[in-house]
């Protein structure tokens, strides 16, 4: 027995199958929008981490440059107490270290970044030792003779937020360094 097809049945199958793809497409486009979009999410997020962190280094940029104008003569914070803080600087706006063609996307991220550090003499020692590079034996009147000098540890502690005016999230950044001067 040979059993025949009618036509009109074949008819509303394509129409189940194109739905049944339409279906699955959908779901894949609406499924790969939320990815994106939360992948957009994370990229922001890691730029305003980075942008944290950034502050907190222009304020340390910024403390070792107090550091070297005020060693001119002497060290600096040199009658502090050990681990006393000897001077601050207060919450400043990485808008001041904009320069003239920057964007004005850059000048609106610079505007919500904010940075303030401290510089605390931690103590010193005395330090052996002198300029000598290299091979200098002979070359120096000092030689066979002990150059003491006074080696002055600060240490410099940074911290670097970023308020957004929008209502996300605020991120916050904290580095601590570590330097000395020789006199």
């Amino acid at each position: 027995m040979s059993r025949r097809l009618n036509k009109n049945s074949r008819e509303g199958f394509i129409i189940v199958i194109s739905l049944t793809l339409m279906l699955v497409m959908t779901t894949m486009g609406v499924g790969l929008y939320y990815s994106s979009k939360q992948s957009a999410v994370e990229v922001a997020d890691n730029i305003s981490r980075s942008d944290a962190l950034y502050s907190a280094e222009a304020c340390i940029a910024e403390a070792r440059l107090w550091l070297k104008v005020n060693s001119a003569s002497d060290a600096p914070c040199k009658n502090v107490a050990a681990g006393k803080i000897c001077h601050t600087v207060s919450q400043a706006k990485m808008s001041k270290w904009k320069l003239p063609n920057d964007s004005q996307t850059l000048q609106n991220r610079n505007d919500v970044q904010k940075y303030g550090c401290t510089i605390a003499l931690l103590g010193s020692v005395a330090y052996e030792g002198g300029e000598g590079i290299g091979f200098d034996i002979g070359e120096s009147d000092s030689y066979g003779q002990n150059i003491v000098n006074t080696k002055y540890m600060y240490r410099i502690r940074s911290n670097g937020t970023l308020n957004s005016n929008s209502g996300t999230k605020n991120f916050s950044s904290t580095v601590e360094v570590i330097d000395s001067m020789i006199f």
